[in-house]
């Protein structure tokens, strides 16, 4: 089917009638019939049966329906990138965060870069550290953020802070008038574990087994987030990232520090061979200044 088929049969399968779907259409019942009949001659079977001035698609449309749906959801995605593109002044940058820097770090950082340069326009979205190599490789993301900075030669790290470790507890679990502990009274408690969840929980793991402490891992969630609820929720106790931390720390929920852990290296990652735009360069920049 060519495109302008797909179109046509698109909208007289939503609309039920050629009368609509020409007006969808902006153009005449008898060019849309033709098209149509077109598309029915070149597929080799109907499409609708037509009963009391209606059209029914035959269970042969139906069945089309699924896959043309798809193609017609890609092309207006396709206009719209277009549009965004064709409306875009201050030039455009793909951003990439790992899901615990969703909240803390991504929103200050592209709202700073609004005030400071109002015409530029984003996309943002999440990615987990495992696929910032492919994702930067294959050109998806101008620039990446995330905690690890032993990533494939091809690609350039550039650290802007360490953050620490954070154990999160639920008031009275330790005593108030401390804001630092010892990882010995980790022995033995209940702990949200963070299944496959990259350098923090890497980083966690290989800490407590330098130090011989084994909690009991009584959850496992993927992301520091849901570990964290679940901590002040009372279900046990979460090791995160100094940021998630940050975001969840309250009356409800006490933060405190581990005496001796390792600090993550919080970096900004675009490809080595690729020459930094002037976008990729202020958005780095700025980083330095709100988080160094």
């Amino acid at each position: 089917m060519r495109l302008r088929q797909i179109e046509v049969f698109y909208h007289v399968y939503r609309e039920g009638s050629i009368s609509a779907a020409a007006r969808k259409l902006y153009v005449s019942q008898p060019s849309v019939s033709k098209v149509l009949r077109h598309a029915e001659d070149q597929l080799g079977f109907s499409l609708f049966e037509r009963r009391k001035g209606r059209l029914y698609p035959t269970e042969a449309a139906k069945e089309l329906f699924r896959g043309v749906s798809d193609i017609y959801d890609r092309v207006g995605a396709l206009d719209r990138t277009a549009g965004n593109i064709r409306n875009r002044k201050g030039g455009h940058l793909r951003l990439g965060v790992l899901p615990s820097l969703g909240f803390a770090i991504a929103p200050p950082l592209v709202a700073a870069m609004r005030r400071t340069h109002p015409h530029i326009t984003f996309d943002l979205a999440t990615i987990h550290t495992d696929e910032v190599t492919p994702a930067l490789l294959e050109k998806r993301f101008d620039l990446c953020i995330g905690f690890d900075n032993e990533f494939d030669l091809r690609l350039r790290c550039r650290t802007i802070n360490a953050v620490s470790l954070v154990v999160l507890a639920p008031p009275g679990v330790f005593p108030d008038d401390i804001d630092c502990l010892e990882p010995h009274v980790l022995e033995g408690r209940e702990m949200i574990g963070l299944r496959d969840s990259g350098p923090v929980a890497d980083r966690i793991y290989d800490y407590l087994e330098q130090v011989g402490v084994e909690p009991r891992v009584a959850i496992s969630a993927q992301t520091y987030y849901i570990a964290a609820e679940l901590a002040k929720l009372g279900a046990g106790l979460a090791i995160v990232d100094g940021f998630t931390a940050r975001r969840f720390a309250g009356p409800d929920l006490k933060a405190y520090t581990l005496m001796g852990a390792p600090t993550l290296p919080f970096v900004t990652v675009t490809l080595a061979d690729a020459e930094d735009t002037a976008l990729v360069e202020a958005s780095h920049k700025m980083m330095v200044e709100l988080f160094a």
